[in-house]
């Protein structure tokens, strides 16, 4: 398992990236795909882009993809993983040079709709260099740990929060922390990214607005560590 510090992730040949928000779709000035654009930089040539959209709903995917493409981005799909048959699942997921695991409100139904099949084909492509691209609650999901749920771990031991910079969102992460004292906070502020790669990599990118803390436990051995 790849660690750097008390940072560590799961063994495979890709990435995982993790987004504090998607792109503001909305902006009338533009649309900063910075993190994407990064990420993509990360992908073998000509593999196509999966968009798994289970924690928010299809139409945000479809027109975020559609703006990828607009940037020279490879060709991509949305996957639906909640009511797809298993062997397309695994198919669309195992080919991908890179997997969106996109935002939404949902990040403890977005968990709970990758077990099976789809976490299969991810772990597949993961396996063998994909980027996995987790996006808010995308990215959430990746952690050891949720709000009211346990996370994927694919960042183990760790609680991810986007959208770090908002009050609440903060608030959240130290109530996680609380809860499970021997855990790391990561939060991530929009238009940011935490990037880990296979051979222990870790690199910030976008805005820079990460922030890692440590849950008291760790806190204190830290310190006891630290004493002369």
């Amino acid at each position: 398992m790849p660690r750097m510090n008390v940072l560590r992730w799961r063994d495979g040949r890709g990435w995982i990236v993790l987004a504090g928000s998607s792109a503001q779709l909305g902006d009338q000035d533009g649309v900063d795909f910075e993190v994407e654009a990064q990420a993509l930089t990360r992908i073998a040539y000509g593999e196509p882009i999966a968009y798994i959209w289970a924690a928010g709903d299809a139409d945000t995917a479809d027109r975020h993809l559609a703006l990828l493409d607009e940037m020279g981005a490879p060709t991509g799909y949305l996957v639906d993983i909640v009511t797809e048959d298993d062997h397309s699942i695994r198919a669309q997921l195992d080919e991908a040079g890179m997997i969106i695991l996109g935002d939404g409100q949902a990040a403890e139904t977005l968990r709970a709709a990758l077990e099976g099949a789809a976490l299969e084909g991810m772990q597949a492509a993961y396996a063998r260099g994909a980027v996995i691209l987790g996006i808010g609650a995308g990215a959430a999901a990746l952690g050891s740990y949720l709000e009211g749920a346990s996370g994927l771990g694919w960042v183990e031991n760790a609680a991810i929060v986007p959208r770090y910079e908002q009050p609440s969102r903060a608030a959240a992460l130290r109530a996680l922390l609380e809860a499970h004292p021997s855990a790391y906070g990561i939060g991530i502020g929009s238009r940011s990214a935490l990037a880990l790669g296979a051979a222990g990599q870790v690199e910030v990118w976008g805005e820079r607005k990460v922030t890692i803390l440590l849950g008291s436990a760790l806190l204190a051995s830290d310190q006891h560590q630290k004493k002369p």
